[in-house]
């Protein structure tokens, strides 16, 4: 799993941020070195970055931080002083993606950051499913019992009505449609629907199943299609046929 890489050198800072995200069950790579982050992106793939401007010059925050920014394919978070806000657009011509200056609440930093690995995903999304389409299928459109799953607008419908996945989700539902009938670990779905390209873990598997669930019996006459496999993962009844439409 790649770790959401945290630089600072306070000590209040780490903990506050490791126990909020911690409980989010993603996993915080602490480093208080800026050029061991250099080092670490290098050699390791990493979700994201959390920078404590604080604690180096603005020249070396922009310096190390633009040569970052094209080898993490994940957001790129500046924390900064409140006497930095000025400064900002500096950052923002770097492209990193946030620029949060303090004092914040933790909560607003836990929920940016999600919403930041949701925009990361609504625009990955795209490149996957076109090739799960040019493998397995050249259609706009593929029916499983009473839904159909549209790749041209990506979404799920029922009856013609949108039943709300989110992109994540949609993913999810295809790829377990693309293996229905095979149990598969919650390893399994974070790395074949994540690709451990965001901040993830078995938690975050249950958290999109159980929403997925909801969404579908919900709205649709496909109930309890997917199936808990205690101890081991999820697996998707293969009792209904895929019909092309198009």
């Amino acid at each position: 799993m790649q770790p959401l890489v945290l630089l600072s050198n306070k000590l209040s800072l780490f903990i506050e941020i490791n126990g909020y995200f911690n409980n989010q069950g993603w996993f915080i790579r602490n480093v208080t070195d800026p050029n061991e982050v250099e080092k670490l992106v290098e050699n390791e793939d990493v979700a994201g970055l959390l920078w404590d401007s604080s604690i180096t010059s603005m020249s070396q925050s922009l310096k190390i931080l633009k040569s970052l920014r094209s080898k993490i394919s994940g957001p790129i978070i500046v924390l900064a002083p409140a006497k930095d806000k000025k400064r900002r657009s500096l950052f923002y011509n770097i492209n990193i993606d946030s620029f949060i200056t303090r004092p914040f609440e933790y909560p607003e930093l836990v929920a940016k950051v999600k919403q930041l690995f949701w925009v990361y995903d609504r625009f990955s999304i795209t490149n996957d499913l076109k090739k799960s389409k040019k493998q397995e299928y050249r259609t706009e459109t593929v029916k499983y019992n009473d839904i159909v799953i549209d790749f041209k607008h990506y979404r799920v419908t029922h009856r013609g009505y949108d039943i709300g996945l989110t992109p994540k989700e949609f993913s999810l539902f295809w790829y377990l449609v693309q293996h229905r009938g095979k149990v598969l670990s919650r390893d399994q779905l974070l790395e074949g629907v994540w690709g451990y390209d965001s901040a993830g873990s078995s938690r975050t598997v249950d958290i999109h199943i159980s929403h997925l669930r909801d969404k579908l019996a919900e709205k649709s006459e496909t109930k309890n299609c997917i199936k808990t496999v205690r101890g081991f993962g999820y697996v998707l009844d293969n009792q209904y046929p895929l019909v092309s439409e198009k």
